[in-house]
């Protein structure tokens, strides 16, 4: 049986030549919540917050960003996507600015919640748009491409995060790492003016059932696919919060030098992501999807059971880990949000990849929340590398937890692709 829902699956034929500047929201999302966490020492160098104002600099965007996720899809599905996504494009550029301008502590907590707000209105119009644009092979490589954006903003965001304020370009130190964003976005907004204003679907929303985004949850494929991000995110995201800790407590190396070693990520990520329409052509994606989600445990895995063999200062063993765990996360990643979005008509499909990357967020919160209080909270020096196993052993079971999930998810897609 195909899944085919009524006739509000109608795409448009857009070129993949403006992909690229769809995809500058999903990139900045991610660029914005790594780079952060290694500029973090510069910042705290240049306003000396309080305990208080740091977790807002380090945590507001990304709580502000997570609780407007869908009320930014529902915006899009209701006034179009096209629309929405340039202003919210105009909006981060705009916040950017007054995060790069900020003269204190206080100050910067205001921009930052202000950007994630920003951030919510323009962040799931990049699922929509690529939904209600592209259809078949084209789709396929477009969300191949999504992936991609993904891995660059997680090499960047950790690379420059500590690089950026190291060159002090123009004497704007950290600041720099936003007021980047600006011409980015401006670029953008330009480059997507030949998108089309999808009216019909517009339409649709503002006619059909849109009061309770939980209806969305009858589609079965859609429920799994949902439980697949938030156990991937609940093992990914702190997965990479330990790591900082462990490249640098543990492995003894510089910011700089750690930023580099999580590229060993984002490489594998990207190589994956790349090769995603080639592995949909020669294997069932069912299989690509589970062999993905196999090789993000693994990663996981193997640095945990490296931590416990005592290999926890070997680099080129943690960078090996590391690099299956981006081919891994490059695979599953894309192939898991297309098949989460197929399962909705075009009229849902801001809100509903909006409900996605709330999950996905909100995951990876609690995720860091736990493997904190099992890092912290036994009493054992943080420079231990016996601190760090139950956090990863926590992950391991999210991972394992999203192996459970794809299989299932593989079975849905195989009985409906008959």
């Amino acid at each position: 049986m195909k899944n085919d829902i009524a006739s509000t699956n109608t795409t448009a034929s857009v070129s993949l030549h403006i992909l690229p500047f769809i995809l500058v929201g999903s990139f900045l999302s991610i660029f914005d919540q790594f780079v952060i966490n290694v500029a973090a020492p510069a910042i705290m160098a240049s306003l000396h917050p309080s305990a208080a104002a740091f977790e807002g600099i380090m945590s507001g965007y990304a709580l502000i960003y997570g609780m407007g996720l869908i009320a930014g899809g529902r915006l899009g599905d209701r006034f179009g996507r096209r629309r929405t996504y340039r202003i919210g494009l105009l909006l981060f550029a705009a916040t950017s600015l007054l995060c790069g301008c900020a003269q204190t502590a206080g100050q910067l907590v205001l921009a930052r919640l202000l950007q994630g707000l920003s951030g919510a209105v323009m962040v799931p119009q990049v699922l929509a748009l690529i939904r209600v644009s592209y259809e078949g092979k084209t789709r396929v490589q477009a969300l191949s491409a999504f992936g991609v954006s993904i891995g660059l903003g997680q090499i960047m965001g950790q690379v420059l995060g500590g690089w950026i304020p190291a060159w002090n370009i123009l004497g704007f130190g950290w600041r720099m790492i936003f007021l980047a964003n600006m011409p980015i976005c401006l670029i953008a907004a330009i480059g997507c003016t030949s998108l089309p204003l999808d009216p019909n679907a517009a339409y649709e929303a503002r006619h059909n059932q849109l009061g309770n985004p939980l209806r969305l949850f009858r589609y079965r494929g859609y429920a799994i696919g949902i439980l697949l991000n938030v156990c991937l995110y609940a093992a990914i995201v702190p997965f990479f919060v330990v790591l900082g800790l462990y490249l640098q407590n543990i492995c003894r190396l510089a910011p700089q030098t750690a930023g580099l070693v999580f590229m060993a990520v984002g490489t594998g990520f990207v190589l994956a992501s790349s090769a995603g329409p080639t592995l949909m052509r020669k294997f069932a994606p069912p299989r690509v999807l589970i062999y993905g989600t196999i090789c993000t445990s693994a990663g996981i895995l193997a640095v945990l059971l490296g931590t416990i063999m005592g290999q926890s200062t070997a680099i080129p063993f943690v960078i090996l880990a590391l690099f299956l765990l981006g081919l891994g996360n490059g695979t599953v990643i894309p192939i898991a949000t297309g098949v989460v979005l197929r399962y909705l008509p075009i009229a849902d499909a801001g809100v509903g990849g909006a409900i996605l990357t709330t999950g996905q967020q909100l995951a990876g919160a609690l995720g860091i929340m736990l493997a904190g209080e099992f890092l912290m909270g036994d009493g054992i020096p943080i420079d231990s590398p016996t601190a760090y196993v139950d956090g990863l052993s926590l992950q391991v079971c999210a991972a394992s937890a999203a192996l459970c999930c794809a299989i299932s998810l593989s079975r849905i897609s195989s009985v409906q692709d008959m």
